[in-house]
């Protein structure tokens, strides 16, 4: 009995240590990737030109420094801010970025990177994973807009893509939900008009709430994926949103 005892201890504190171990490496990453970001914006944030500056409502991003910091980049995203502002990418696969920063270096925070199957951000179904951070960095803020009161204020529901010419989409929210993990919700390509139509169906039909956006298939739309938390392990939090503006700068 006292050796079980003792065995049984042994297992206890080594769970105990390694889950410690974890959390501390995980808010250590959690840190480490803010500050990258702040670094980031602060090299390739830039004042618009002056032509420009009442559009654009705010500082603009230098793409080719963007670049230069990573090939991989392929725009920048901005919702809900100050929550979501951050660079995108694009790697060969979908599993790299999942644990490696802007700068490519190994982090469990990751970075908001594109499908790499999409094409380009002209694909239909233009989808962007990003972790659910516990600080609510990378996709963690996205959990708000499944709140009530993310909706009382206007102009919540609008995210903007910037891609690397400066050709910036504004995108308003028509569907949200927690799903099981698939891979319906994140198709990026169609068969046909038809097929992509069922689709909308589908989406739109999963929505927690029903909202006054309506898709055809003559739009495109864009697809944020992230895991809907540790009490809904293998769970997805979706948002589709609409493309509804073209801007140039």
């Amino acid at each position: 009995m006292k050796v079980m005892y003792t065995v049984s201890m042994i297992l206890f504190l080594g769970i105990f240590l390694f889950s410690v171990t974890a959390i501390v490496c995980y808010f250590k990453d959690a840190g480490e990737n803010k500050r990258e970001t702040e670094k980031v914006i602060g090299e390739v944030m830039v004042e618009p030109q002056e032509s420009h500056k009442e559009e654009a409502q705010g500082e603009q991003i230098n793409f080719k420094k963007l670049k230069e910091l990573n090939a991989d980049a392929v725009g920048w995203i901005m919702f809900y801010e100050p929550y979501v502002n951050y660079p995108l990418v694009q790697g060969d696969d979908n599993s790299y970025y999942l644990n490696h920063s802007f700068y490519r270096k190994e982090n469990a925070a990751g970075c908001i990177f594109m499908d790499c199957r999409n094409q380009s951000l002209e694909d239909k179904n233009v989808v962007i994973y990003g972790h659910n951070m516990v600080d609510d960095t990378m996709f963690g803020s996205l959990k708000d807009v499944f709140k009530e009161d993310f909706w009382e204020q206007e102009g919540r529901d609008i995210i903007l893509i910037a891609d690397t010419d400066n050709h910036i989409r504004k995108y308003q929210i028509f569907s949200y939900y927690i799903v099981e993990d698939e891979d319906y919700y994140i198709t990026t390509a169609f068969s046909d008009d038809g097929d992509f139509t069922e689709f909308l169906d589908v989406i739109t039909s999963r929505s927690f709430k029903e909202t006054d956006v309506t898709v055809t298939a003559e739009d495109h739309i864009l697809t944020l994926s992230t895991c809907a938390g540790t009490a809904g392990m293998g769970k997805r939090r979706v948002i589709h949103g609409k493309l509804i503006e073209n801007v140039w700068y």
